[in-house]
């Protein structure tokens, strides 16, 4: 048997696709690059068009505290509400939220897009309710209608951002959606000038999936808030290199001393994987959270994952997977004072595919809380250490060596 019929032979047994997008020519940062001040803003700059303005308060908000802080934002609301999630899903938090739309504030405008990849039973159960409290809803490309049903490029090209944005003056954003369980996730609430990028990222999505752009009192003029520096980098799907991709380069490309990533889709590039390995050979203290075997998400995602653990072991990345609950949050945390929290996952269909977005942040007091939320997690993980991985039976390791694409990963 040659060669090809053999590896093609080995996809079909271990149930994932051999489809790998992985040039030689992906972006890898060469110079170690500033950790933080209008160095690192510029540099961010240079590689996605947004740089870090100051004039902002960011709070970490985590798991329950999440439904907690949307509802606030929706009883506060004077003017308009706007929300875009990849997943809505019917169960307790969809209850809460649905409820919340329903007794907010007498003129405020709400507007809704979701995209209905993960939200089954959405527009049966969860859409006319929304309706019915005055808001206007909308899918973001939708299985149906003659531009795009035939289409499976665009079919694929969906909504993974994930944004509440109130009167154009404070938003939320995070790595999921409105699921029907419990899980542990990560957002922040930030308001501040980044506040009009939401708000932006938003209108996109909002323009393409309704024909109708927003009213100039959506960008309301906003007065700086705090002392954080901040930027919000929406990044849309590229055959190529995606903002997303080069905005981890970039927090990878910045670390000193301390790189702990946390991330629910983790299958690197070659070039991320080489990034992180050289942070690791440098003596910089590299970490990777990554969902555990009872929470591995889709079909094949698992396998997909632990593709990449043999090469990031052996040259020196610590890996924990993450045991309680599945894991959906995403986060970056560079040194004593950058981190990133969004919807950005590490793997190729994301940066390929999907429309992201992820605030990058330098606040001494959100890298605190960051870094203790990411302590405690690992405490409710299990590390994958070099010598064990090793050892591993022989069906793991032929299921384990196999590039993938991940498909489902939400």
């Amino acid at each position: 048997m040659t060669r090809f019929p053999r590896l093609l032979l080995a996809c079909l047994l271990a149930g994932t696709a051999c489809i790998h997008r992985d040039f030689p020519q992906q972006l890898r940062i060469h110079q170690n690059l500033p950790d933080s001040g209008p160095e690192f803003s510029f540099v961010l700059y240079q590689s996605v068009g947004v740089g870090l303005r100051p004039g902002h308060v960011v709070e970490l908000v985590q798991d329950d505290h999440i439904l907690e802080a949307f509802e606030s934002e929706i009883r506060q609301a004077r003017t308009s509400l706007h929300l875009v999630t990849s997943s809505w899903q019917p169960g307790e938090a969809s209850e809460r939220l649905l409820h919340a739309f329903e007794n907010r504030q007498p003129g405020v405008v709400c507007r809704v897009l979701v995209d209905p990849r993960d939200s089954p039973d959405f527009v049966e159960q969860v859409q006319p309710r929304l309706v019915q409290a005055g808001c206007d809803v909308r899918s973001f490309r939708p299985f149906v209608g003659s531009e795009v049903i035939f289409d499976d490029e665009r079919l694929s090209a969906r909504n993974h951002r994930q944004l509440l944005i109130r009167d154009g003056l404070s938003g939320l954003t995070g790595g999921a959606g409105v699921g029907p369980a419990a899980w542990r996730d990560t957002y922040v609430h930030v308001e501040g000038p980044s506040v009009r990028q939401f708000q932006r990222a938003f209108a996109e999505g909002w323009q393409e999936a309704s024909g109708e752009l927003l009213p100039d009192s959506a960008f309301p003029v906003l007065a700086p808030q705090g002392e954080a520096r901040a930027g919000f980098v929406a990044s849309s799907g590229s055959p190529s290199l995606s903002h997303s991709e080069r905005m981890v380069q970039v927090l990878i490309a910045s670390a000193r001393h301390r790189l702990w990533l946390t991330n629910a889709c983790f299958v690197p590039t070659a070039a991320t994987a080489d990034m992180l390995i050289r942070k690791a050979r440098e003596g910089v203290d590299v970490r990777v959270l990554v969902p555990g075997s009872r929470h591995g998400g889709p079909p094949g995602m698992l396998s997909a994952q632990r593709t990449s653990y043999e090469r990031l072991l052996e040259n020196g990345v610590r890996l924990w997977e993450y045991q309680p609950t599945p894991l959906h949050a995403r986060t970056i945390l560079v040194d004593e004072r950058l981190a990133a929290v969004g919807s950005m996952s590490l793997e190729p269909r994301s940066s390929s595919m999907l429309s992201e977005g992820t605030l990058v942040v330098e606040d001494p007091q959100l890298a605190r809380a960051l870094a203790s939320s990411f302590e405690r997690d690992l405490t409710s993980a299990v590390e994958i250490r070099r010598d064990g991985w090793r050892q591993r039976g022989l069906f793991d390791r032929f299921a384990y060596q196999l590039p993938a694409s991940v498909v489902g990963c939400r």
